[in-house]
């Protein structure tokens, strides 16, 4: 009996565990492949979600599994709430095992200008505007960097969420490195995205004196259209700088300006006339008219020309025989001739 009463007594299974998540993030919609490690899971028959208190769970496919290994595809929408969530395995029997907090759905940013693109070195306020998509959980505290490999990253202050689509903040350049810029964002799960170019340029500069005859030409420094001459360019950062000048029906000028720093650079253009081609149209010949009474036009005849022979052939003639009637027309004739002679006598 006692036998009996051990064998009816189910054997209670191993708890679940997960031991590790790979990757532990993903992006808003997106669509990821994660692989969780554990022990004691149902080989029959697993369930993969995420959850977060007052959200609707997020189911993902699992595409195999062991007892030890799940590996499921997890579909993020765009709406999907940002954030840290719980990771949850259900096992055949219902049974459920949580790592809480041990995923991470970030918001997909993406950037698409800064303006301005430069600053000084040495400017201590340097306001700019990054425009992009995804912004508004940028972190409002530290989101907003200069970044470079060689150098410790410049962090933006008085950062501010305008949209979605936009945030600003002021950069302090005072002593730093005269180089190029990535600029980075960063939202409030620690998500980042960089690419946009900045480049911190020297402070020493110079002014260039642009000049033209005529004047009233279009003046462009660097393939920047910046005025019309004469144009008096200040703060130009020391260095050579290309300067064309164009005006409707004269040639293009360019020069290579060398600006020194404190120095003024004088570019003084005299445009040359393009030369104007006349094109002289050749005379249209007059038609020559032709009187219809006066046209002379060839005979049409409707006779018909006989067809020659072939060369060669021989033309068969047949000679019709006399008829008994002939002879007797004739004596008729005859006979008639005499009498008319005599009635005349």
């Amino acid at each position: 009996m006692i036998l009996l009463l051990a064998m009816a007594v189910p054997v209670a299974a191993e708890s679940s565990t997960i031991t590790s998540i790979s990757p532990t993030t993903t992006l808003t919609g997106t669509t990821t492949t994660v692989t969780i490690t554990g022990e004691n899971f149902n080989t029959s028959l697993v369930k993969v979600r995420l959850m977060m208190s007052g959200e609707s769970n997020i189911s993902a496919t699992v595409t195999s599994h062991s007892s030890t290994s799940i590996t499921c595809q997890l579909a993020v929408s765009s709406s999907a709430q940002i954030g840290t969530w719980d990771v949850v395995v259900v096992n055949e029997d219902l049974s459920e095992v949580v790592d809480e907090g041990a995923f991470t759905i970030g918001q997909t940013m993406t950037l698409v200008s800064v303006s301005p693109t430069s600053a000084q070195t040495n400017n201590d306020s340097v306001d700019v505007t990054v425009a992009g998509t995804g912004l508004s959980n940028v972190d409002t505290s530290s989101g907003l960097y200069l970044y470079n490999k060689n150098y410790d990253n410049l962090t933006a202050t008085n950062i501010d969420v305008v949209s979605s689509t936009e945030i600003t903040g002021t950069f302090d350049l005072a002593a730093w490195a005269v180089t190029n810029y990535e600029v980075c964002v960063m939202d409030t799960i620690g998500t980042r995205k960089c690419g946009i170019s900045f480049d911190v340029t020297t402070d020493k500069v110079g002014e260039l004196d642009i000049s033209s005859s005529p004047s009233g030409a279009l003046v462009y420094v660097d393939s920047e259209y910046v005025g019309t001459t004469p144009y008096i360019m200040e703060n130009v950062v020391t260095g050579s700088h290309v300067v064309k000048i164009s005006e409707n029906g004269y040639s293009t000028y360019s020069e290579i300006a060398k600006v020194t720093d404190g120095d003024t650079t004088s570019v003084d253009a005299d445009l040359s006339l393009i030369p104007t081609t006349v094109v002289t149209p050749a005379p249209t010949p007059m038609p020559t008219l032709i009187s219809t009474a006066a046209a002379t036009f060839p005979e049409v005849t409707t006779v018909k020309v006989p067809t020659p022979w072939p060369t060669g052939t021989t033309i068969k003639t047949t000679t019709a025989k006399a008829s008994p009637l002939d002879g007797l027309a004739g004596i008729g004739a005859i006979v008639f001739g005499i009498v008319v002679l005599r009635r005349k006598q």
